[in-house]
């Protein structure tokens, strides 16, 4: 579940995103939203050899279908941060905001899978 979020320089609120669980399993994802209806899902695939680690979602239903997302994520404990290009042109280089790209970034907190 989201726990920080922040586009740019600007801090969000979480209870304002549609996202209340990204679950990743087994090379699928699922985006589930506020109401733990599945919005969006696909496939996943990491490369922690790089630094920073990237993150590739292939959207396959919902919204991001036949679109993918380029991102770099850290993992720190039971916290993933995942940082993306809000326009998809490109993979971030960094976690950290850019003045010049409106980066999505998007802390979550482990959580026990919900019942869907």
């Amino acid at each position: 579940m989201p726990v920080a979020a922040s586009v740019g320089a600007s801090v969000l609120d979480v209870a304002d995103l549609r996202v209340r669980y990204l679950l990743l399993e087994a090379g699928t994802f699922r985006i589930v939203d506020r109401s733990n209806q599945v919005v969006d899902g696909g496939r996943y695939h990491v490369n922690e050899a790089c630094t920073p680690a990237t993150l590739d979602m292939i959207g396959d239903r919902g919204p991001g279908a036949g679109r993918s997302m380029l991102a770099v994520f850290a993992l720190r404990g039971d916290e993933l941060m995942v940082s993306y290009d809000l326009e998809g042109q490109a993979r971030p280089e960094s976690l950290e905001p850019s003045r010049d790209r409106p980066l999505l970034r998007i802390t979550y907190a482990r959580a026990a899978l919900p019942a869907l």
